[in-house]
């Protein structure tokens, strides 16, 4: 069976993404080095410099946090109501 390979689309003129996801992806795909295999916390720390250079307005958005428990691992996310965010 064989499968043609289909090129991803172009984050910077893919219609389907949200223009505040569209710039933060384009920061992103500007260095093609899968950082994520870096040591960490090298990958925390890139991913972090790119949400503080890109802002969202929050200011409607109701936050939560909840504490989950997996396995004996404790995890704690934080959910934005985005259905409030314009």
């Amino acid at each position: 069976m064989t499968q043609a390979a289909v090129a991803s689309p172009n984050v910077a003129t893919d219609p389907n993404l949200d223009p505040r996801v569209r710039e933060f992806l384009i920061q992103i795909d500007k260095d093609p080095s899968p950082f994520w295999q870096l040591p960490q916390p090298k990958p925390q720390q890139i991913l972090t410099a790119l949400q503080n250079q890109t802002p969202v307005d929050v200011s409607g958005a109701t936050i939560t946090e909840r504490m989950i428990t997996q396995g004996g691992t404790y995890v704690s996310p934080l959910r934005a109501s985005l259905d409030q965010l314009k």
